[in-house]
């Protein structure tokens, strides 16, 4: 699913000419919470991922709530694309997931609403992992979503190679991840030992960048999302590993057409590499599908990301509601159902976490016998929670400029790694980018 085109294909400015038409019949009462609704039934539209599981708790939510949801899927490269252009010729579909970078777009061309006022919503944020709740804000500090599941980038190893190669234990740091790498490779046992998740994909390189320099303690947007790459020593330190590692082949160079991050975890099936750096749910696969994964079971493992602080990329994915739903009652219904904890029971989180290994914003989830039980079968869960009191988001992806910077910004990563340019050029091109964008 993460091989998302990053820019619309309507700009800005025609989405909200579009979306702001709709929106006048919201504003002037139409849906507003609390008027009178019909029993009206509800579009939901998910990117495809698990369409089984959606939609068995969709007709669970329908039988269990006598609610009329309809769910259908759009492909992943083209979803935000395919409902902004439903959205300017008219079509409503009441609520719709929403990758972090398109929210705030929504919000401001009045796609979506706000839901501070919907009732339960402060209950809901207050339950929220704080990070997490000012990813889901809007740049004026409002709700604009609810959550869907946590991306959090980790480091995994793989353990029978390292034994292999004579290490008793994963490398403590980024050095000595370096100096396995080199003997691991020497001695035959990988060609390619390490396996960053370098694909050019929204949610490849990007997050691997910002993951790396938040585990150097770097700074890269400022406190007003300024691009500051060039006033921090640290960054330039990762761009010379990066350099450094591929220059010694230790790096596949396969893994820059790799068309998504679904793609490059399952080379790590393989066995073939002896780290591989990517979102915490593909472990899960990774360690505990026996008939995929030559590292299953429990042969791949987490080690804590290596560097000064530790420290790794996350973000939130969402749940937006649709600002002009005929059905607001039905629709904040189904929010809560999928992105919340109507049933009491996590009913909804807990099948993401038990299916698919995905993270999540709600801290009292892993209380969950059934959670804990499920997560022991593939990652260490304390392991995994200290890494998530790493975690850190960034706020420069509520800007316009973001998804544009996002995409091109991949290209110049990459030249620098294949072309061997100089890190001093990067940093100066990365700024130069930024500044004709912001």
């Amino acid at each position: 699913m993460e091989t998302l085109s990053r820019t619309g294909s309507i700009n800005r400015r025609q989405l909200m000419a579009g979306a702001g038409a709709l929106s006048a019949a919201t504003l002037s009462g139409a849906g507003r919470f609390g008027a009178a609704q019909a029993a009206a039934p509800i579009n939901f539209v998910g990117w495809t991922f698990r369409p089984d599981m959606v939609q068995g708790y969709v007709d669970f939510y329908n039988k269990t709530y006598g609610e009329t949801v309809s769910y259908s899927t759009l492909p992943w490269p083209q979803f935000h694309q395919t409902l902004e252009s439903r959205a300017f010729a008219g079509d409503i579909v009441d609520v719709m997931y929403c990758f972090h970078t398109f929210r705030e777009r929504w919000a401001q061309t009045g796609l979506i609403r706000a839901l501070d006022d919907l009732p339960g919503a402060d209950e809901l944020k207050r339950a929220m992992m704080p990070a997490n709740l000012e990813s889901l804000l809007s740049k004026e500090g409002k709700l604009i979503a609810l959550p869907y599941f946590v991306n959090l980038y980790i480091l995994m190893h793989n353990e029978p190679m390292l034994q292999q190669g004579g290490f008793d234990k994963p490398a403590a740091s980024f050095d000595e991840l370096v100096e396995q790498c080199v003997k691991l490779k020497k001695d035959k046992i990988a060609e390619y030992p390490y396996l960053p998740n370098w694909n050019p994909t929204i949610t490849g390189t990007t997050p691997q960048f910002l993951t790396d320099c938040f585990a150097e303690g770097a700074t890269v947007f400022d406190a007003k999302n300024k691009l500051v790459i060039d006033q921090d020593p640290a960054v330039a330190q990762v761009l010379e590993r990066w350099k450094k590692v591929y220059a010694l082949g230790l790096v596949t160079p396969e893994i820059f057409t790799k068309p998504s991050s679904t793609d490059v975890h399952r080379m790590m099936f393989t066995g073939r590499y002896a780290y591989h750096s990517n979102i915490s749910n593909y472990l899960q696969t990774i360690a505990s599908d026996t008939k995929e994964s030559l590292l299953a079971p429990k042969k791949a493992k987490m080690t804590p990301y290596p560097g000064k602080v530790g420290s790794t990329y996350m973000w939130t994915d969402s749940y937006v509601l649709n600002a002009n739903t005929k059905s607001i009652e039905s629709a904040w219904k189904l929010m809560q159902f999928v992105g919340g904890n109507l049933h009491k029971d996590w009913y909804v989180q807990q099948q993401w976490a038990i299916g698919s290994g995905l993270d999540n914003v709600y801290p009292d989830l892993y209380k969950e016998p059934a959670v804990v039980a499920s997560y022991a079968n593939w990652v260490d869960l304390p392991t995994l929670r200290a890494q998530y009191d790493k975690g850190k988001v960034s706020g420069a992806f509520k800007e316009q400029w973001y998804p544009e910077y996002d995409a091109r910004s991949v290209t110049i990563l990459h030249d620098m790694i294949r072309k061997n340019l100089s890190v001093a050029e990067t940093i100066k091109a990365l700024v130069a980018l930024h500044k004709s964008l912001a």
